[in-house]
Order: structure tokens, then sequence, then C-alpha cells
């Protein structure tokens, strides 16, 4: 599937909830895309906004390996969810909110992995994602 096939997915999933928008900033950025690189675009195209980063504890724990690491933990909040097996150290000092949200045990991997060996994954995400990874066959093959 390709990015303009995943971000049509996001805006489906997100288009209810105003509180969230979908972007394709970093279809136009330099690639390799970093996440340093599209904050510093962010920040400097909407400096009216704050930009913080959500993320996985496993991406967590590996924040330190990331280009930049140290400028993006100084400059931005860091909102970090609980995913089974990956504790929460903030060695890096980073302005750190972990998310009280329900654990669930679920990935995108493991859905990928379930529609492609056609298993229900009804409930695991929107009904209009569903509908559009349906028709589009993504994740079949």
């Amino acid at each position: 599937m390709n990015e303009y096939h995943r971000l049509e997915l996001v805006r489906l999933a997100t288009e209810d909830d105003l509180r969230i928008k979908a972007s394709d900033i970093e279809f136009s950025l330099p690639r390799p895309s970093y996440t340093s690189n599209t904050l510093a675009y962010l920040a400097e195209k909407y400096p009216e906004h704050e930009f913080s980063i959500i993320m996985g504890s496993d991406s967590f724990q590996n924040l330190h390996k990331w280009k930049n690491a140290e400028w993006i933990i100084r400059n931005y909040s860091v909102y970090v969810y609980r995913r089974n097996g990956f504790d929460i150290d903030n060695k890096m000092g980073a302005k750190l909110t972990v998310l009280d949200a329900p654990f669930l045990q679920l990935s995108a991997t493991q859905i990928r992995n379930y529609i492609k060996q056609e298993k229900s994954v009804r409930y695991m995400i929107p009904d209009k994602v569903l509908d559009e990874i349906e028709k589009g066959g993504y994740y079949k093959k």
C-alpha cells in the first residue's frame, strides 16, 4: 500500500474527531523522514500552534537513538501509551506524560495479519476504514 492510500485511511479514521487532523506534510519533505525535521517544519510554518509527540512505550524506549533526540525532548512534550513488555524509563529527561489509557493487546501489524488471514477485524478499526481496506483489497498479499 502506498503512502497516499495510508493517508486516506488515516483521514477516514479521524474525520469525525475535530481534535485530530491528518497531514501529508511529510510527503513534501526530504527523505528519509525524520521526526525532528517534521517538527521543525511544523513549528516554522505554524508558530501559533504547539506540537507534541505521541508514541507507544516501545518507541519511547528507542527515542535516544532518533536523529536529534536531545533537541526533540528539549523542545517538545512527549505523550506515551503503555505497551506490554516495554517499561517507561525517562533517562533522557523528556517532558513526559504517561497516558492513562486502557491497555489494548492490539497492534497495526496484528490487524494487517488478520486481514491477510481473512480473519475479522470488525470493532478493531472504524467501519469506514474497514470498508476502504476491503474495497481496495489492501493487506491481502
